[in-house]
């Protein structure tokens, strides 16, 4: 699952982005989507475009990859 910030959750509201997706609304105008799919690589890409108005929680795959991209990004730009 990816929580969205306040900020970003209006983009996610605007469209559909998986067949199966599930969305979380909180009361601060956050949202959390929750979605099955078969590979993550793109899933990493697309949250990455958010930056730090989207958090991955409770996929640790996903999370390992995210910040290993981040540190690489330190790397370069630090």
């Amino acid at each position: 699952m990816v929580c969205f910030s306040k900020k970003a959750a209006p983009f996610i509201r605007e469209r559909r982005w998986h067949s199966r997706q599930q969305i979380s609304e909180h009361g601060d105008g956050s949202l959390t989507l929750h979605m099955e799919v078969p590979g993550l690589a793109e899933v990493k890409r697309w949250v990455l475009g958010y930056g730090s108005d989207a958090v991955v929680e409770g996929l640790e795959e996903l999370v390992a990859m995210v910040r290993e991209e981040v540190k690489g990004l330190i790397s370069q730009w630090g």
